[in-house]
């Protein structure tokens, strides 16, 4: 039987029947997947014990609270012939793990109080104008982590031609265009982008303040590469 028929199979198994001690192989390899995603999130780590909340993950998302009853829709997705279980866990866990940082985050701003600002810039991509953003002058630590978690997200999920668009669009050079383009094709471009980026930052839950620090501080790593 292939190896990843097998991790699917112990899975479904313990989801199904989690009170059977014989299908605990079935929770530990599932703990393994969660903790290879936990380890993405460092104030989820600083927060949380991996067991703590991986057992907060398993009463709250996939049983319900009372009597272990899986989930209706994992249910559902399970008897699925067109789903994936495993790459439908993995979205499930990224998004339980980015709500829970998005709260840690909330909380620390919010003990931090308003008054963490000064200016930064970014350019208004319809009017051409500067918007002034505040942001705090001793930038927390938690903004550079999300920041840096930005960077290697773009750098995974975007193509060649959406980071060289990237860089085009807050670097307003159209040398970073593999190819000569005319100015209505950079700005159709960019525009298009900017509809992808908008829906992909909030998608993924990332903050205003984290996507500047971003773009300030990190977006000149893959513009390098085109230049």
């Amino acid at each position: 039987m292939a190896e990843n028929t097998r991790v699917r199979e112990e899975i479904i198994k313990f989801l199904l029947n989690p009170h059977n001690k014989d299908n605990y192989l079935g929770y530990e390899i599932l703990k393994r997947v969660f903790a290879s995603q936990y380890s993405r999130f460092p104030l989820v780590k600083e927060r949380y014990e991996l067991e703590e909340i991986y057992n907060e993950f398993l009463h709250k998302v996939i049983f319900k609270e009372k009597g272990f009853l899986l989930n209706n829709t994992i249910l559902e997705k399970i008897h699925d012939e067109y789903t994936n279980i495993i790459s439908y866990l993995y979205t499930t866990i990224n998004n339980f793990l980015r709500t829970i940082n998005k709260q840690i985050l909330s909380e620390i701003k919010t003990e931090k109080g308003e008054d963490r600002y000064k200016n930064l810039f970014i350019k208004d991509e319809e009017k051409k104008e500067r918007e002034t953003i505040h942001l705090k002058t001793e930038v927390a630590y938690i903004i550079i982590i999300e920041a840096k978690e930005i960077l290697e997200k773009i750098k995974e999920d975007f193509d060649e031609k959406d980071l060289r668009t990237l860089c085009y669009m807050f670097l307003d050079d159209k040398t970073f265009f593999e190819e000569k383009i005319t100015d209505d094709n950079a700005y159709q471009r960019k525009s298009r982008l900017k509809k992808k980026l908008t829906k992909y930052v909030k998608e993924n839950g990332f903050s205003k303040e984290g996507f500047l620090y971003f773009v300030q501080n990190y977006l000149s790593e893959i513009c390098k590469n085109f230049r």
